[in-house]
């Protein structure tokens, strides 16, 4: 399912497969990634994200489809390559002469990052004794490098702290001035937090894709109704399941009351004859309230199954 309007596109994959032996790891994935735009791609262990990355930035080759690029690209893998017994500044500097980088651009460019990516206070010392937050910072460093229009992030808030979460949020978030950014991730409160749009996928094949506010709208548009009651038992839970079509519920006990979450499988507020069915039924009801999937939610219920 893609979900667009239109814009220039620097990214476009058509309906690629990878075929391992024994394995079909990507199914005619297509989407397309729009310039400018912080872009996550996200879905359940085992779904293909990494598969689909290392294929754009080409180290594998789909088995069939193919993938346009619009631009030079910066790539910070899951687990980056660092050579963890250099300097920092001397790693950079290694790394813009693999790019063949003119010798009088090179000190000022790796400044420039080194700044950007607030490596100063490090950027003397051996990597291999910095934390994981700085490590991370290195290696998104070292993809920018060569001042790559499209950076490509496979997993880049993974491991870190709460702390260095934010602080690599709002990083990405300074670079989308310039470049712009692909980049997976099983962190959804920051993908939701950051993001402009998502491609979604699932066991190889595209669940959906578009900008984030018209995915939620889609997806998060069902009511999910939050009900506390002092009676509940499983009786009561199957009626009201034919009655009125409750697509799931999930159930806690708190402080005696029983805290039901009901996904209705209509659009229709029924909110009125829920509640009356309970007053009938002598179910005590507490409380009711109506609530919007956020992102996670929205995540579940399309990649379920």
């Amino acid at each position: 399912m893609l979900v667009w309007g239109g814009s220039l596109d620097v990214i476009k994959v058509n309906a690629i497969s990878k075929i391992w032996p024994g394995l079909k790891a990507l199914d005619k994935l297509s989407f397309l990634v729009q310039k400018g735009t912080i872009h996550g791609f996200l879905g359940p262990n085992g779904a293909g994200k990494s598969t689909t990355l290392n294929i754009l930035v080409g180290l594998t080759n789909p088995s069939e489809g193919m993938v346009e690029i619009n631009g030079t690209i910066g790539f910070l893998p899951e687990n980056p390559p660092l050579y963890e017994n250099m300097v920092v500044d001397d790693y950079l500097k290694f790394v813009a002469q693999i790019f063949k980088m003119e010798r009088s651009a090179v000190l000022t460019k790796i400044d420039e990052i080194i700044i950007q990516c607030s490596l100063m206070p490090v950027k003397k010392r051996l990597i291999k004794n910095l934390s994981k937050g700085f490590k991370q910072r290195v290696a998104l460093a070292q993809a920018m490098i060569c001042n790559p229009d499209i950076l490509i992030l496979d997993e880049p808030t993974v491991g870190l702290d709460p702390n260095s979460v934010i602080e690599f949020r709002n990083l990405i978030l300074s670079l989308k001035e310039k470049h712009t950014i692909l980049f997976s991730s099983h962190q959804l409160s920051e993908v939701d937090k950051i993001c402009d749009d998502l491609t979604i996928i699932n066991k190889g094949k595209l669940i959906a894709s578009g900008s984030k506010e018209k995915i939620k709208k889609m997806f998060g548009s069902k009511q999910v109704l939050n009900i506390e009651l002092l009676n509940w038992n499983t009786t009561t839970q199957n009626d009201m399941s034919n009655l009125f079509g409750f697509e799931r519920v999930e159930v806690v006990f708190k402080n005696s009351h029983s805290v039901l979450k009901i996904y209705l499988n209509t659009l229709d507020d029924i909110r009125t004859q829920i509640s009356k069915y309970l007053v009938e039924k002598n179910c005590g009801l507490i409380s009711m309230n109506e609530e919007r999937l956020d992102l996670e939610d929205i995540f579940k219920e399309i990649t379920k199954g």
